[in-house]
């Protein structure tokens, strides 16, 4: 009986159990079938496309270099004995201005001593072909037309031309030599630095200064491959084309501009920057107002090519870089590709979207092609220029 005992609750207690979890899953409440509910089309904001006609202007940086720099440097040696007031780290000077003077007297008397022998060879040309005529008459006397050269003093006559010639040529050395004790300017420039002074004794080829030009001044523009597909860069044989640059910088604590004309290109890519440099020229750099000085670190906007279907976006407004969400007539939303020209700041300028075209400036929670959208019309976004 004991043992019946136990077999028996526990299997009364597990029936009980199954029998609790069948009531309560019949007493369970069935949900009633309710109607679907449409998704809510989001409202986002777009434009209504108006592409125009537009310049695109290329940015860039770079130094102002001037065009023209040299190392002076001395011809002959000698003591500098007297210096330009011009003759300065940052003077100007003009071209033939005198900068340095040599000690000449050296030169002076090797000038004497040059024409001393001139007047010698001339001498004895003249005596030369004094006996020349001598010879010939005696030889005439003889009876015979034909004279020996030896005898006719040939070779002498022809040496003594030589000497004179010679002669002459020392002296116009030496007339160069005494010029070049004078050094002066090549042209109208400004002193970088000089590298000798007054008392200083200096060598043949022995720098004296290092000088340049102030009638043009150079700015090197590297130019991204992007950036060069929106130039006509001069980069063909007899290319003309000079495009119009304005350069900006801070002078003086205030805003200043100049104008200036890209001219050519550097001769190839840079192998480590990819980047091919464009040449900018400005004239009288030093005559602007304010003077554009050598070494100031400037914005430059390059006029570029002119594409006729310019659209101005937000940058935000870009999908996956070179794409942009539109509507078509039923309000659905597709991706289209576009040529994205520019970016610059918070603005995008771009071509390839046809005019009347609907284009998001917002972006929705949730991109899917063909998802309806409510679109909220804003008025054309004014860019940045």
């Amino acid at each position: 009986m004991a043992m019946l005992k136990k077999t028996l609750i526990p299997l009364l207690i597990l029936l009980a159990a199954v029998a609790v979890v069948v009531l309560l899953a019949l007493a369970k409440p069935v949900p009633l079938p309710q109607a679907s509910v449409a998704a809510v089309a989001p409202k986002i904001a777009v434009l209504q496309a108006a592409p125009k006609a537009r310049r695109i202007s290329v940015s860039a940086q770079g130094t102002v270099l001037p065009k023209t720099e040299i190392t002076l440097a001395a011809q002959v040696g000698g003591q500098v004995v007297a210096v330009s007031e011009h003759f300065a780290d940052g003077d100007f000077f003009q071209q033939g201005d005198l900068l340095l003077q040599l000690e000449d007297r050296d030169y002076r008397i090797a000038l004497v001593q040059a024409q001393s022998r001139v007047a010698e060879a001339e001498k004895t040309l003249a005596m030369e072909r004094g006996q020349a005529r001598q010879a010939k008459r005696e030889w005439r006397d003889l009876g015979n037309t034909e004279g020996n050269a030896l005898f006719l003093r040939e070779p002498q006559l022809m040496a003594a031309e030589a000497a004179l010639e010679a002669a002459k040529a020392d002296l116009a050395q030496a007339h160069l030599n005494l010029e070049r004790t004078a050094i002066r300017a090549p042209f109208d420039g400004r002193v970088r630095k000089i590298q000798v002074n007054q008392g200083q004794y200096v060598s043949p080829g022995m720098q004296v200064a290092s000088i340049f030009s102030t009638d043009t001044a150079e700015i090197r523009l590297p130019f991204t491959a992007s950036q060069v597909a929106l130039l006509d860069l001069p980069v063909q044989p007899g290319a003309q084309a000079h495009l119009p640059v304005e350069l900006r910088a801070s002078f003086n604590g205030k805003p200043a501009s100049w104008a200036g004309e890209l001219v050519r290109t550097e001769a190839s890519i840079d192998t480590r920057s990819r980047v091919l440099y464009g040449i900018v020229e400005v004239t009288e750099p030093f005559r602007q107002q304010p003077p554009l000085l050598i070494g100031l670190f400037v914005n430059a906007a390059v006029a570029g090519r002119v594409f006729e279907s310019v659209l101005e976006v937000p940058r935000s407004a870009l999908y996956e870089k070179d794409h942009l969400l539109v509507l078509d007539a039923d309000n659905r939303l597709h991706i289209a590709p576009v040529n994205v020209l520019q970016l610059e700041g918070e603005w995008a300028l771009v071509d390839g979207i046809e005019p009347g075209q609907r284009v998001l400036i917002e972006r929705p929670g949730y991109v899917v092609e063909g998802m309806a959208i409510e679109p909220v019309i804003r008025d054309v976004v004014a860019g940045t220029k």
